[in-house]
C-alpha cells in the first residue's frame, strides 16, 4: 500500500471513510520492535463531533509477534486500537482543550496528513514496554534462572507479622 496524503481537515469535515490492510513491510517504524504481524486492519472515519470540531476515528487490529523479555522467544499480542481525534487549527488552542479533558487527543489540521506516520504511531504506544509470555518454558536458561531465584517476602507482611506478634507477646 502506498502512504495515502490528505487533507485531514476536509476528510473529517466531508465524513470520508478509508479503511484496508497493511502488512509489516508498509509500516518501517514497526519493524524493529515486532518479529512479525498478520496483516494490520485499520479503518479511519472522519465526523463532527457535539462541538462542532472536525474529528478523526482510527481502529487499528491485528496479530503481532513480539521478543519475550524473559525467554526471548515470540510472543503474541493482539493489537486492538480505537482512537479519536479531535483537529485543531493550533497548538494553543489543541493544548488549552486537553487540558479541560484529559480524554481527548488533538490533531493539528495538515493540507498533506500522511495516515501511515498516524498508524505507527498508534502502534507503536499500544505496545507493552517488556513483553512476556504469562509462563515461560522451562527449559529456557532465563526462565528457569527466574523460577530458581527465591521470592523475597513482602515487607509489609513481615510488619504486620511482626506487630500482631509483639501485641500477643511473642518475640
Amino acid at each position: 500500500m502506498s502512504n495515502p496524503v490528505f487533507d485531514n481537515g476536509e476528510f473529517a469535515r466531508n465524513r470520508r471513510t478509508l479503511q484496508g490492510e497493511l502488512k509489516l513491510a508498509d509500516l518501517p517504524r514497526i519493524g524493529g520492535e515486532v518479529l512479525a504481524a498478520t496483516p494490520i486492519g485499520y479503518a479511519l472515519a472522519g465526523g463532527i463531533d457535539r462541538l462542532q470540531r472536525p474529528t478523526l476515528d482510527l481502529a487499528l487490529n491485528g496479530e503481532l509477534q513480539l521478543k519475550c523479555q524473559r525467554c526471548l522467544k515470540p510472543v503474541s499480542f493482539e493489537l486492538d486500537v480505537a482512537t479519536r481525534f479531535t483537529l485543531f487549527a493550533d497548538e494553543a488552542r489543541m493544548n488549552a482543550a486537553e487540558a479541560d479533558d484529559e480524554d481527548l487527543e488533538g490533531l493539528l489540521f495538515e493540507h498533506e496528513f500522511a495516515l501511515i506516520g498516524l498508524i505507527e504511531d498508534e502502534i507503536l504506544l499500544s505496545l507493552p514496554y517488556a513483553p512476556a509470555h504469562d509462563a515461560c518454558e522451562a527449559g529456557d536458561g532465563a526462565a528457569a534462572d527466574a523460577v530458581a531465584t527465591p521470592q523475597k517476602p513482602n515487607p509489609f507482611a513481615v510488619l504486620a507479622d511482626l506487630k500482631g506478634k509483639l501485641k500477643r507477646g511473642e518475640h
